[in-house]
Order: structure tokens, then sequence, then C-alpha cells
């Protein structure tokens, strides 16, 4: 990642940061670069604008987007947001008017690169890093809103995060600040999740797709240097590797092997692809997590990456090594949010009953555990979350669950992963450029269903690939055992709750034992974060066996959050320690 921090602070609120490499600096005001950036940001300079480019925009690998930029300039907000709509790629963008002193940032349509603001009368510091953010924070209150969403889904809704005085800068959005750090704040774009009716075929679909995303991969080829593809046994990732061979890139495969999370069906699905497309392929033992590896991603991402995924680190590490220095990352993220149909599998009326049904999918604690760990009273967490929703623009159910799906799932969590990865490398994927992301989105929800547009998709890039099955699901897209698997994954995913007991009375999965070293760490941290209320947790710590581990892996990402210098030391003291 770039490390871009700007800090305007005329009265002094702010806690100072050590310095990193100036882009600008004045007397209130600071403009920093990290200087061992995996992605430095370009820059050009004239003499009205200085103009910063976090990120890649399709056209400007060697002059900034003339056309936004004096859009933002001229104050001509509608030309902007049309402007802003025709860019194909990831970025943020930060404009300097000489002039009038003032800022100017924007990003790009799903805000790829995610953007905090830390934000206190007279200051403002906006950082591309959360670990900036969280560090010149003077007092790191907790919101308690934030904390129960980070709870109930491992993400923040919209813009809240943990802490109250940090956010997340939304999609399409501009930030003006002057130099006593007013900041206004202004939506320039928004992508709609309404499908439109269409009369087109599978047929015909499908070979939009198909020339948008082997377009998206082309432009991903310019970008990479020594590509690696992740490649597992699902599609996504097939589907890029399929993409990348039909141009003629060369590019290498990379999976992770993992005991207790990647069956080997996903190595062996993984190396059948690398050899039909004649691909070096290499596969990583990644051996179990220690509080070191859970240390290193809290100094990274603050707990907005869930501290068990921290086994992705060494993988990184081996990837670095093996590969060199100027290799890009390449996955298939977000080919799950736009080629199947993100319906619910049943009719959901209005904001309400998506806000109900998305609670009860996706809810690592019910609403009553969420709001006595935080200290909220239950109606009110309610009503701030089907506030939430109800504030989305779409009306129907379906078209709601899908800009969560967009919007929230992927931005909140799938975009903080790929900034993990850019710690190490370029993380790229093919998926989220503008025009497949725009025809996906316009695709016809009866044609994904049943995975049948994708299925036509994969089928035009490379048929011998289609016909593979998918890692943990019986026959290839299409065939009865698919269709019947698939079925029944749709009939549960209507009827969440009871599902999900009938899944934990089937794998018998539970917690820990109470000798874990894992429980040992969770009290610590839970005995040293004032912010949750101790008779909330001491009965989940009492019947921990008997809890699923999503629960009290969540309760420990928390907790070790809320202050991350707190909760460090408790990893320090667990760093040699076995974690899952």
């Amino acid at each position: 990642m770039s490390g871009l921090t700007l800090c305007i602070d005329p009265a002094q609120r702010l806690r100072r940061l050590t310095p990193r490499g100036a882009a600008h600096a004045a007397p209130d005001a600071s403009l920093e670069l990290d200087p061992t950036a995996s992605e430095p940001a370009r820059s050009w300079e004239d003499q009205r604008t200085l103009v910063l480019l976090d990120g890649w925009i399709e056209g400007c690998d060697h002059a900034p987007p003339r056309r936004l930029i004096d859009a933002l300039l001229d104050e001509d907000w509608a030309a902007a947001g049309a402007t802003l709509e025709t860019l194909d790629g990831d970025f943020v963008l930060l404009i300097h008017d000489k002039a009038s002193e003032r800022w100017l940032i924007v990003n790009d349509l799903l805000g790829r690169r995610p953007l905090y603001l830390l934000a206190r009368p007279g200051a403002i510091l906006v950082s591309r890093d959360i670990a900036c953010a969280v560090a010149a924070d003077p007092d790191r209150a907790t919101d308690p809103l934030g904390a129960a969403e980070m709870l109930l889904f491992g993400h923040g809704l919209g813009e809240r995060t943990p802490w109250r005085a940090i956010a997340l800068l939304a999609p399409a959005t501009l930030l003006r600040i002057d130099a006593e750090a007013n900041t206004e704040r202004r939506t320039l774009a928004r992508l709609g999740f309404e499908t439109p009716h269409s009369d087109t075929s599978l047929d015909q679909q499908a070979a939009v797709l198909a020339d948008h995303f082997i377009t998206a991969c082309e432009r991903l080829s310019r970008r990479a240097d020594t590509p690696v593809l992740a490649l597992s046994g699902g599609l996504d990732s097939r589907a890029v590797a399929a993409g990348l061979a039909a141009i003629g890139t060369p590019f290498s495969c990379a999976s992770m092997a993992r005991a207790g999370w990647y069956a080997a069906s996903e190595q062996r699905l993984a190396a059948t692809v690398a050899q039909h497309l004649d691909r070096p392929w290499h596969c990583f033992e990644v051996p179990p997590s220690t509080g070191a590896d859970y240390l290193r991603l809290l100094r990274i991402k603050q707990g907005l990456n869930d501290l068990d995924l921290a086994f992705h680190l060494p993988f990184f590490d081996h990837l670095r090594a093996r590969y060199g220095s100027t290799m890009s990352y390449v996955t298939g993220d977000g080919g799950d949010k736009l080629l199947p149909d993100l319906g619910a599998g049943l009719a959901l009326r209005d904001a309400r009953a998506a806000c109900d049904y998305i609670v009860a999918r996706r809810g690592r604690f019910t609403l009553d555990q969420c709001a006595a760990l935080v200290g909220l009273e239950r109606a009110g967490l309610e009503r701030a979350l089907r506030a939430h929703f109800a504030a989305y623009p779409e009306d129907e159910g379906n078209a709601l669950h899908a800009r969560f799906l967009i919007h929230e799932r992927a931005r909140r969590w799938l975009f903080e992963g790929e900034d993990r990865n850019r710690h190490w490398f370029p993380s790229l994927t093919p998926f989220y450029s503008t025009p497949f992301l725009r025809a996906a989105l316009a695709a016809p929800r009866a044609l994904k269903r049943d995975y049948r547009l994708y299925r036509a998709l994969l089928e035009r890039l490379d048929p011998t690939l289609a016909a593979l099955p998918r890692a943990g699901v019986p026959g290839a897209l299409g065939s009865p055992r698919f269709f019947i698997h698939h079925r029944l994954e749709t009939l549960a995913k209507a009827h969440p709750r009871p599902a999900r007991r009938l899944q934990q009375l089937i794998r018998r999965r539970r917690g820990l034992d109470p000798r874990a070293p894992l429980i040992g760490l969770l009290r610590h941290q839970l005995e040293h974060s004032p912010e949750l209320d101790p008779d909330a947790w001491h009965p989940i710590l009492a019947t921990a066996s008997q809890r699923p581990r999503t629960q009290l892996l969540a309760l420990l990402n928390l907790a070790t959050q809320l202050d991350p210098a707190r909760g460090a030391t408790g990893l320090a003291a667990w760093r040699d320690q076995p974690l899952p």
C-alpha cells in the first residue's frame, strides 16, 4: 500500500506521528508517504496543483485524469460524477489547490482502497493506513454501535468503525478540506443494485461478460510485474487463470495448504487447473499460527482483519521469498459477488425484512449478546441497524441484500483483506474492472440462478475448466449432483437459523478446551478491556467448550482491537503459543 497520510491540525488536537517521507509540509499541514510502501503513489505537479494517485486509473500511467481534476476544481459536480463513473481502476486521488490551499480527495466507485478519516474540531487526518489513524487518535474512544457491528458481522457498516472519531470514506466521495481543517463531503456517484428488465439470452450475456473479462485481464497484465495467481479449488481463481491464459500472459500459480482449513481437494483441483494450462504451480504448507502472527496482523490492520486470518502472513512471506519483490498477487476476488445470484433465497418485502434476514444469516452473536457485551440496549441496536438498511437507495428487499453483500460485505471485509495483501505486493483482480462490474450487475438474476451464467462464461473462457467440479461441491456446474447440492444450499440460505442449528448438530464442531492457549489469551484480553461488560462475557467464557469458535474468535478480535496498544501486550505474552 502507499501509506499516504494527510494531516491538517492547526488546533493541535491530534497525536504527532513519526515523520515519514514528506511530499508536502507546511506549519499546520503535512502530506506524507511511507517510503517502504509496496505501491508508491504517483505524483504530478504544476503551478496550480499537486496531484497524487494512490492506485491506478486506466489510461493514466503517465498523466493524471485531467477531466476529473478540472471538473472538481471548477466545482462542476455533475461533470465530476459523470467522469468518475467512466473511470476504470481502484484509486484514491488527492489534489492540492495551491491558490485556495484547499485539499480535494476522491475515491473510486467501489471504494476499493480503504481511506480512514480521523476528525476532531480543528483537526483532520486522512490516511490509507489505519494504524496511523489509530495512533493519532488522542483518546481512542470506542463507538459502542461500531463495536456491536464488529461482533455481529466481523466488520462495521457504512463508514462506521469501532473507534468513535475514525470513519471509513464511502465510495465515490469527494472530501474538500480547507487550511483550517473544515471539511465538506459530497457523494459524486452511486452504483445501483436493482437489476433492470432485460430480454438478453444466456449466450448473449455470457459473450458480453467474456469480452469485458478478457479486456480486464489484458489491463491487469499490463500492470502486473511477475504475476502470481492465488489458485484455489474454486471458480473465481479458475476463471482468472483461464482469462490470463486466453491472452497469452505468462503467470505462475500458488496455493496454500493448511490443516483444518483447506481440504486436500482444493490442492488437487488447483494442480489440475495449472497442469491443463501448462503453468508452473507450487503449494505452500502454512504452519499453525502463533501469538506472534496475530500480533503482526494487529499491527498492520488494527483488527480490521480478523486475527485468526494471520496464517496468510507466512504464506505471503513464502511468496515473496520464492518469486521476488517485483511480484504482483493476482486473485479471483469479486467473482463470488458478481456472477452468482445474490438473492436471499426468499422474498424480502422491505428494508426491515432485509435487515432481519441479514442479521439472522450473518450474525456471529445474537443482538441480545452484542448489545449486552458493549453496553447498549437491544432495542436501540436493532433500531440503528434497521435505520441503516432503510437508508439504502433501493426499495426491493433482494436488491438491498445485494447492496449489503457488495457495499458492506465486500467493501468492509474483502477490500480490507486486499489492503492487507498490499503490505507485501500489489493485489490485483479483473472482476472489479468497471466495464465488467457494470455488465455483471446488469445481468438478469434469472440467468445467474443455479450458476447458469457463471458456467456459460467459463465455457467461453475454457470448456475444460468449466467441466471441473468446485472444491467441496459434488459434480461440475450444471450437473445433476451440483444442481441438487446447490438447491439444498439455497434452501438453507432461505432459513438461516434452523440451517445453522442443523449444521452445528451435523458437524459437532464446538468451541475449545478450557485449557487451550486461546482461552487464556481471550480471558486476559477481556479482563483488560473495560469497554466490554464482564457480566456479559463471563458466561461466554464459562461455556466456551460449547460455543462455536467463530464467537470466541470474534470476541478476541474485538477485545484486542479496541485499544491495539493494550491488546498487543497480551499477544506479546502469548507470542509462542499455538492459536487457531
